[in-house]
């Protein structure tokens, strides 16, 4: 039995750091909770306008029944003894409900300003976007659109956004033909800066397209399969061609129509990055973090300018010198060991000091963890929560309490059950997530951090 969206549910927020076996935590289980985002009625041209409005979000309901939740953990409690949380006298209280159309519409006025950008924040980081409005709301949320500015404003810059990500279709094209150019003529010359440039072209391309066939595609929403075959728009296979992805995409044929299809437009779509953002190109990992932005938004160029405004800063992980992500194991240690120290220093003891294992939820901000639509919701309350957060410098964003959330949860596992890294490494390759548990468990190792004096700037 789910809940309603008026319910208000308190549950043992610890109860999370004991439920290594509870069925509860999968996401395959948990299906009744995020029936009500499914349910939210539709949004016409707000906030956005008709050019950002092109296509809603189908979503896969995924989550748990809160009154399941709180069963299991009262369970879990009386099996563990008491919780950390409640030994410390600490309850959660949250609201499960998604921001929706309507509340939207009441913040933004007849300009296309967005009023009360914050309290609407707060709404999200509470309980998510509607389904039917991430299309809107998702560009506000990563940095692309302005909240202050008007409806007529965000429609230029939309169209002036698509010129531009047209031209580098046309960049990616022209990149194609020179390469088909150049085996013909099997030139010789001595290499150029536009050679070059087709070479890094070719190379992006030849890891991209052995990276498609391999993505998983099984909690995305694709079309419904007919049988048959399901034909694609001419433009798509036009653009599959005249990129080079359409050949080593079609050869995959334990691919479904519908996947090769999305293999093509997510190709198309990193290809382009790849030529937009040079100095990073496309790296292994991209495919999954482009998979939200392709269930969420049906216009091409909304899609690819989000996920370009997105990856301004995951873009931090990908280099080629691994600072960006260290930095980031850096600040997962730093948290562990303030927090729980005997679980730091067992992980010490057993020779998994460099936290590796935290490497991929980091790299793809915990992508393969969750389910796409899962993913979706994980990240719009972590962006929400980054931006209320006003954080100050030495604070960790909240990807980082989340992972340091997850690892608080299987801590009584890896202190009874590991005895290397290899276990733990293992563990953490094959975790189970419930996502608002973890989110509810990062809130609290952010609190717990922040009271116990670390960094300077606790307020």
């Amino acid at each position: 039995m789910s809940s309603t969206s008026e319910d208000w549910v308190m549950v043992d927020d610890d109860a999370y750091f004991y439920e290594e076996e509870c069925p509860s935590t999968t996401d395959e289980d948990a299906t009744e909770d995020h029936v009500e985002r499914e349910n939210s009625p539709g949004i016409d041209a707000v906030g956005l306008g008709t050019a950002l409005v092109l296509g809603a979000t189908v979503g896969l309901g995924v989550g748990v029944s809160v009154a399941a939740v709180a069963t299991i953990a009262s369970r879990h409690i009386q099996q563990h003894g008491p919780s950390m949380m409640e030994k410390l006298g600490i309850k959660a209280f949250w609201k499960r409900k998604p921001l929706t159309s309507e509340r939207w519409c009441e913040e933004v006025d007849g300009e296309g300003h967005v009023r009360n950008f914050r309290s609407l924040l707060e709404e999200v980081s509470k309980g998510g976007v509607s389904s039917d409005i991430r299309v809107t709301v998702w560009p506000f949320l990563v940095g692309l659109m302005d909240p202050n500015s008007s409806a007529d404003e965000r429609f230029e810059r939309l169209e002036a956004l698509r010129r531009k990500y047209d031209s580098l279709v046309g960049r990616c094209r022209t990149l194609h033909t020179e390469l088909e150019d150049d085996e013909r003529e099997a030139s010789s010359e001595a290499a150029d800066p536009t050679r070059n440039q087709a070479e890094e072209y070719k190379e992006n391309r030849r890891i991209l397209a052995l990276d498609l066939v391999r993505t998983d595609f099984s909690s995305m929403a694709l079309e419904e399969e007919d049988e048959g075959e399901v034909p694609a728009e001419p433009a798509e296979e036009d653009d599959a061609r005249a990129l080079g992805l359409h050949d080593p995409i079609e050869s995959a044929e334990y691919l479904s129509p519908q996947k090769r299809r999305c293999a093509k437009v997510m190709g198309k779509l990193l290809l382009c990055y790849s030529v937009h953002d040079p100095q990073t190109g496309y790296c292994q990992g991209m495919t999954d973090l482009i998979q939200p932005f392709v269930q969420t938004f049906r216009d091409e160029s909304a899609c690819f300018w989000a996920f370009a405004t997105f990856m301004e800063s995951a873009r931090e992980n990908f280099m080629s010198d691994e600072s960006g992500i260290m930095t980031r194991l850096s600040l997962v240690k730093m948290v562990m060991a303030d927090i729980s120290p005997e679980v730091f220093s067992y992980l010490n003891e057993i020779g998994a000091e460099s936290f590796f294992f935290s490497y991929r939820m980091i790299l793809v901000l915990l992508r393969r963890e969750l389910s796409v639509e899962n993913t979706m919701l994980f990240w719009e309350v972590m962006w929400a929560e980054d931006l209320l957060a006003d954080r100050e410098p030495g604070v960790p964003d909240f990807l980082v309490f989340s992972i340091v959330a997850l690892i608080m949860g299987k801590s009584h596992e890896i202190t009874t059950s590991c005895k290397a890294e290899s276990d733990v490494v293992y563990m953490f390759c094959n975790l189970k997530v419930n996502v608002w548990h973890m989110i509810e468990a990062a809130r609290f190792c952010r609190k717990k951090w922040l009271a116990i004096g670390a960094p300077e700037a606790v307020t």
